[in-house]
Protein backbone atom coordinates (compact mmCIF):
# COMPACT_ATOMS: atom_id res chain seq x y z
CA UNK A 1 0.00 0.00 0.00
CA UNK A 2 1.74 3.01 -0.97
CA UNK A 3 -0.48 6.39 -0.18
CA UNK A 4 0.34 7.89 3.13
CA UNK A 5 -0.37 5.87 5.89
CA UNK A 6 -3.97 7.35 7.24
CA UNK A 7 -5.51 7.17 3.77
CA UNK A 8 -3.92 3.91 2.82
CA UNK A 9 -5.47 1.83 6.30
CA UNK A 10 -9.02 3.91 4.94
CA UNK A 11 -8.77 2.12 2.12
CA UNK A 12 -8.18 -1.02 3.11
CA UNK A 13 -10.65 -0.90 5.67
CA UNK A 14 -13.47 0.26 2.29
CA UNK A 15 -12.04 -3.04 0.55
CA UNK A 16 -14.48 -5.83 1.30
CA UNK A 17 -14.23 -8.08 4.11
CA UNK A 18 -13.88 -11.24 2.05
CA UNK A 19 -11.36 -9.51 -0.23
CA UNK A 20 -9.43 -8.12 2.80
CA UNK A 21 -9.25 -11.62 4.32
CA UNK A 22 -7.35 -12.84 1.22
CA UNK A 23 -5.04 -9.97 1.18
CA UNK A 24 -1.85 -9.37 3.28
CA UNK A 25 -1.39 -5.92 3.48
CA UNK A 26 2.43 -4.38 3.38
CA UNK A 27 2.12 -0.49 4.26
CA UNK A 28 5.01 1.30 2.58
CA UNK A 29 3.88 5.17 1.88
CA UNK A 30 5.63 6.80 -1.41
CA UNK A 31 4.56 10.21 -0.21
CA UNK A 32 4.66 12.44 2.47
CA UNK A 33 2.85 14.85 2.81
CA UNK A 34 3.82 18.10 4.16
CA UNK A 35 2.09 21.60 5.12
CA UNK A 36 3.63 24.76 4.13
CA UNK A 37 1.15 27.43 3.92
CA UNK A 38 1.28 29.36 6.92
CA UNK A 39 -1.84 31.56 6.10
CA UNK A 40 -4.74 31.64 3.83
CA UNK A 41 -5.73 35.34 1.93
CA UNK A 42 -9.83 34.39 1.32
CA UNK A 43 -10.19 37.97 1.19
CA UNK A 44 -11.46 38.16 -2.63
CA UNK A 45 -12.39 34.49 -2.91
CA UNK A 46 -15.56 33.95 -3.80
CA UNK A 47 -15.29 29.97 -3.39
CA UNK A 48 -12.60 27.50 -3.34
CA UNK A 49 -11.24 24.79 -5.16
CA UNK A 50 -10.04 21.21 -3.89
CA UNK A 51 -8.51 18.76 -5.54
CA UNK A 52 -7.44 16.29 -2.47
CA UNK A 53 -8.76 15.38 0.93
CA UNK A 54 -5.24 16.67 1.88
CA UNK A 55 -5.51 19.91 0.62
CA UNK A 56 -9.35 20.35 2.61
CA UNK A 57 -7.59 19.06 5.92
CA UNK A 58 -4.53 21.10 5.74
CA UNK A 59 -6.93 24.65 4.71
CA UNK A 60 -9.35 23.39 7.50
CA UNK A 61 -6.43 23.78 10.15
CA UNK A 62 -4.80 27.20 8.65
CA UNK A 63 -8.24 29.65 8.44
CA UNK A 64 -11.34 29.54 10.28
CA UNK A 65 -13.80 30.25 7.41
CA UNK A 66 -16.32 28.06 6.27
CA UNK A 67 -18.34 30.94 4.39
CA UNK A 68 -17.44 29.90 0.60
CA UNK A 69 -18.51 27.19 -1.39
CA UNK A 70 -16.17 24.96 -2.18
CA UNK A 71 -15.73 22.67 -5.66
CA UNK A 72 -14.60 19.63 -4.76
CA UNK A 73 -12.93 16.48 -6.61
CA UNK A 74 -13.90 13.27 -5.61
CA UNK A 75 -16.23 11.82 -2.98
CA UNK A 76 -13.88 11.70 -0.27
CA UNK A 77 -12.73 15.04 -1.20
CA UNK A 78 -16.02 16.40 -0.86
CA UNK A 79 -16.79 13.68 2.36
CA UNK A 80 -14.62 15.34 3.91
CA UNK A 81 -15.03 19.42 3.37
CA UNK A 82 -18.53 18.92 4.63
CA UNK A 83 -17.39 17.46 7.83
CA UNK A 84 -15.00 20.01 8.53
CA UNK A 85 -17.61 22.81 8.08
CA UNK A 86 -17.78 23.86 4.19
CA UNK A 87 -20.87 24.15 1.94
CA UNK A 88 -19.07 21.34 -0.56
CA UNK A 89 -20.00 20.09 -3.60
CA UNK A 90 -18.61 17.22 -5.52
CA UNK A 91 -17.93 18.98 -9.69
CA UNK A 92 -16.10 15.61 -10.93
CA UNK A 93 -14.15 12.66 -10.15
CA UNK A 94 -11.03 13.87 -11.43
CA UNK A 95 -9.61 17.22 -12.56
CA UNK A 96 -11.23 16.66 -15.79
CA UNK A 97 -14.44 16.29 -14.64
CA UNK A 98 -14.40 19.41 -12.31
CA UNK A 99 -12.72 21.99 -15.60
CA UNK A 100 -15.87 20.61 -18.05
CA UNK A 101 -18.40 20.71 -15.34
CA UNK A 102 -17.34 24.71 -14.21
CA UNK A 103 -16.57 25.90 -17.65
CA UNK A 104 -20.46 24.58 -18.90
CA UNK A 105 -21.81 26.66 -15.76
CA UNK A 106 -19.01 28.98 -14.36
CA UNK A 107 -19.13 30.33 -11.23
CA UNK A 108 -18.48 33.90 -9.86
CA UNK A 109 -14.94 34.11 -9.43
CA UNK A 110 -12.61 34.45 -8.14
CA UNK A 111 -11.71 30.89 -6.87
CA UNK A 112 -9.18 29.93 -5.16
CA UNK A 113 -7.35 26.65 -5.75
CA UNK A 114 -5.90 25.66 -2.38
CA UNK A 115 -3.59 22.41 -3.60
CA UNK A 116 -0.52 20.49 -3.53
CA UNK A 117 2.82 21.47 -5.18
CA UNK A 118 2.38 18.25 -7.54
CA UNK A 119 -0.80 17.68 -9.65
CA UNK A 120 -2.24 17.11 -13.02
CA UNK A 121 -4.05 19.47 -15.03
CA UNK A 122 -3.74 23.38 -15.32
CA UNK A 123 -7.35 24.51 -13.90
CA UNK A 124 -6.56 28.08 -14.00
CA UNK A 125 -5.72 28.25 -17.24
CA UNK A 126 -8.66 25.97 -18.57
CA UNK A 127 -11.20 28.21 -17.07
CA UNK A 128 -9.99 31.81 -18.06
CA UNK A 129 -11.41 31.39 -21.31
CA UNK A 130 -15.25 31.21 -19.90
CA UNK A 131 -14.48 34.55 -17.77
CA UNK A 132 -13.55 32.27 -14.42
CA UNK A 133 -10.65 33.77 -12.20
CA UNK A 134 -9.08 31.01 -10.60
CA UNK A 135 -5.87 32.00 -8.00
CA UNK A 136 -3.60 29.42 -6.63
CA UNK A 137 -1.88 28.73 -3.73
CA UNK A 138 0.27 25.63 -3.20
CA UNK A 139 -0.40 24.65 0.67
CA UNK A 140 1.14 21.53 0.80
CA UNK A 141 4.35 19.46 -0.32
CA UNK A 142 4.75 15.71 -1.54
CA UNK A 143 7.64 14.51 -0.46
CA UNK A 144 8.84 11.32 -2.21
CA UNK A 145 9.89 8.39 0.02
CA UNK A 146 11.92 5.03 -0.16
CA UNK A 147 10.31 1.69 -0.32
CA UNK A 148 10.61 0.15 3.46
CA UNK A 149 12.56 -3.02 3.35
CA UNK A 150 9.81 -4.78 4.12
CA UNK A 151 7.81 -3.61 0.88
CA UNK A 152 11.37 -4.39 -0.95
CA UNK A 153 11.31 -7.58 0.56
CA UNK A 154 7.86 -8.55 -0.66
CA UNK A 155 7.93 -6.98 -4.05
CA UNK A 156 11.21 -10.01 -4.31
CA UNK A 157 9.22 -12.25 -2.56
CA UNK A 158 7.74 -16.16 -3.24
CA UNK A 159 3.73 -15.93 -4.04
CA UNK A 160 1.62 -13.16 -6.01
CA UNK A 161 1.97 -8.80 -5.12
CA UNK A 162 -0.50 -6.53 -5.73
CA UNK A 163 0.48 -2.82 -5.94
CA UNK A 164 -2.67 -0.18 -6.39
CA UNK A 165 -1.13 3.67 -7.54
CA UNK A 166 -3.16 6.08 -6.80
CA UNK A 167 -1.18 8.96 -8.02
CA UNK A 168 1.60 9.73 -11.30
CA UNK A 169 3.96 10.83 -8.87
CA UNK A 170 3.65 8.23 -6.82
CA UNK A 171 3.89 5.75 -10.04
CA UNK A 172 7.00 7.54 -10.98
CA UNK A 173 8.55 7.07 -7.19
CA UNK A 174 7.86 3.16 -7.32
CA UNK A 175 9.25 2.82 -10.74
CA UNK A 176 12.02 4.42 -9.68
CA UNK A 177 12.93 2.86 -6.42
CA UNK A 178 11.02 -0.89 -6.69
CA UNK A 179 13.22 -3.70 -7.33
CA UNK A 180 10.71 -6.34 -8.76
CA UNK A 181 11.44 -10.00 -8.58
CA UNK A 182 8.31 -11.02 -7.23
CA UNK A 183 5.14 -11.52 -9.65
CA UNK A 184 3.70 -8.15 -8.86
CA UNK A 185 0.21 -6.88 -10.59
CA UNK A 186 -0.29 -3.27 -10.82
CA UNK A 187 -4.14 -1.12 -10.98
CA UNK A 188 -2.85 2.70 -12.06
CA UNK A 189 -5.72 5.21 -11.08
CA UNK A 190 -4.72 6.46 -14.52
CA UNK A 191 -3.25 6.77 -17.60
CA UNK A 192 -0.96 9.12 -16.38
CA UNK A 193 0.22 6.78 -13.37
CA UNK A 194 0.38 3.83 -15.43
CA UNK A 195 2.24 5.18 -17.95
CA UNK A 196 5.88 5.09 -15.82
CA UNK A 197 5.18 1.77 -14.96
CA UNK A 198 4.89 0.29 -17.94
CA UNK A 199 8.79 -0.55 -18.62
CA UNK A 200 8.75 -2.33 -15.23
CA UNK A 201 8.97 -6.38 -15.25
CA UNK A 202 4.83 -6.56 -14.26
CA UNK A 203 3.10 -9.75 -14.56
CA UNK A 204 0.50 -7.62 -15.43
CA UNK A 205 -0.91 -3.86 -15.60
CA UNK A 206 -4.37 -2.66 -15.64
CA UNK A 207 -6.04 1.15 -15.39
CA UNK A 208 -8.79 1.63 -13.32
CA UNK A 209 -12.01 1.94 -14.91
CA UNK A 210 -12.73 5.47 -13.08
CA UNK A 211 -9.74 7.54 -11.71
CA UNK A 212 -11.80 6.95 -7.88
CA UNK A 213 -10.44 4.91 -4.97
CA UNK A 214 -13.88 2.71 -5.61
CA UNK A 215 -12.58 1.54 -9.11
CA UNK A 216 -8.80 0.77 -7.76
CA UNK A 217 -10.42 -1.55 -5.04
CA UNK A 218 -12.20 -2.84 -7.89
CA UNK A 219 -8.96 -3.72 -9.46
CA UNK A 220 -7.36 -4.97 -7.03
CA UNK A 221 -10.19 -7.65 -6.54
CA UNK A 222 -9.94 -8.11 -10.47
CA UNK A 223 -6.03 -8.63 -9.87
CA UNK A 224 -6.49 -10.86 -6.46
CA UNK A 225 -8.57 -12.76 -8.05
CA UNK A 226 -6.49 -13.62 -10.55
CA UNK A 227 -3.65 -14.37 -8.86
CA UNK A 228 -5.44 -16.73 -6.76
CA UNK A 229 -6.48 -18.60 -10.03
CA UNK A 230 -2.75 -18.85 -11.39
CA UNK A 231 -1.31 -19.83 -7.60
CA UNK A 232 -4.28 -22.03 -7.07
CA UNK A 233 -5.24 -20.76 -3.47
CA UNK A 234 -6.75 -17.94 -1.81
CA UNK A 235 -4.16 -15.09 -1.20
CA UNK A 236 -2.44 -12.68 -2.47
CA UNK A 237 -0.04 -9.81 -1.25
Amino acid sequence: MTRPRVSGERFVADLPAVLRERLTVCHSPLLRIVPIAEQIDLDDARGLIFTSANGVAIAADVTDRRNLPCYCVGAWTTQTARKLGWQARMVGEDAAELIATLRANPPQGPLLHLRGRHGSGDIAGELAPVGCSVVVQVIYEQEVLPLTDAAQATLNGPGQVIVPLFSPRTAQQFARVAQIGAEVHAVAISEAAARPLRDLPLKRLIVASRPTAAALADGVEILANQASRVEGGPSAK
